[in-house]
């Protein structure tokens, strides 16, 4: 265990594009917010970007239930944004784990330490579908909290100005509704992870282009001889399937209820028959990137 502790200390502070991109991330929201970039209008709709006068006169009055279900959807929108950004530096990080360290030479070195290589891959699974995730949630309910206090500071400002407040029930539910997303997703997405590490232990350079050839090369292929999508439309489940599951249903503001139902769909998700193969296949392909670090030489 300390193994693993002191090796997911190393891969944040070698990757810091892990915990450094939600905080650029949070900062360009809350510099939105406080220079009036934020804006909800018709419908629930949320936009970040800023209005013209005239478009600011179309924003619609709410009353407190409106509000409130507004509110809800613009922390979720920030949490969203966050997560998606780390998403795309989890990806590259991956693609770049298991290839940097024998560019760098630096292989040799952990390889004379008693750490085994199922621990550094280990590592590297856990830094990007753990713990990445769990900073980015604790920073997205602190970057909720300030936005609280921005937007009461622009308070008479904007017309838009009272369609958001702060709400401490809606808050912890809104932060409860991702934490008890954050397993799903994980284990959704590990055979995704297995693959950009599959793709890094094995490419001697240009990682990112090897891990679109094969998926590129299907797609083209099939489009040409079978004049079909099946392949892409399976991919394109692999990507969003968490969330067609999880989110299918009627679409309601927070609440109690709503936490419960979201609880259910999650369950869904660890039922499903996807979830499973999926994580099968990630197991094997653990197996085969540990035995490849194992014994790969590019001396």
């Amino acid at each position: 265990m300390n193994n693993i502790v002191m090796l997911i200390r190393r891969e944040f502070w070698e990757n810091r594009s892990l915990w450094i991109a939600p905080l650029v991330i949070s900062g360009v929201l809350l510099l939105s917010a406080a220079l009036g970039g934020i804006h909800v209008g018709e419908g629930n709709d949320i936009s970040i970007g800023f209005l013209s006068p005239a478009e600011r006169e179309n924003l619609v009055d709410v009353d407190l239930p409106r509000s409130e279900q507004r509110y809800a959807k613009t922390l979720a929108v920030f949490t969203s944004i966050q997560m998606f950004t780390l998403g795309i530096a989890v990806f590259f990080y991956l693609l770049d784990a298991l290839l940097t360290e024998r560019k760098d030479r630096s292989i040799l070195f952990w390889k004379s330490l008693p750490i085994s290589d199922a621990e550094v891959v280990g590592s590297k699974v856990l830094t990007g579908l753990v713990a990445a995730p769990v900073y980015v949630l604790l920073v997205s309910a602190a970057t909720h909290i300030l936005f609280a206090l921005v937007w009461s500071l622009r308070s008479g400002g904007p017309p838009d100005s009272e369609m958001l407040a702060w709400d401490g029930s809606t808050w912890l539910q809104v932060q409860a509704a991702f934490w008890m997303l954050a397993p799903a997703v994980i284990v959704w997405y590990l055979p995704l992870a297995g693959y950009a590490l599959l793709v890094s232990v094995w490419a001697r350079k240009n990682a990112f282009l090897w891990a679109l050839l094969p998926p590129a090369s299907i797609l083209a292929i099939e489009g040409l001889l079978r004049q079909s999508t099946h392949f892409g439309q399976w991919l394109l489940d692999r990507f969003v399937g968490v969330f067609r599951i999880v989110l299918s249903g009627p679409d309601r503001s927070a609440s109690d209820e709503e936490l419960g139902e979201l609880l259910r769909r999650v369950g869904d998700v660890f039922t499903d028959t996807d979830t499973w193969l999926g994580v099968l296949v990630a197991a094997v392909m653990f197996v085969v990137i540990v035995r490849f670090r194992r014994y790969r030489d590019d001396s």
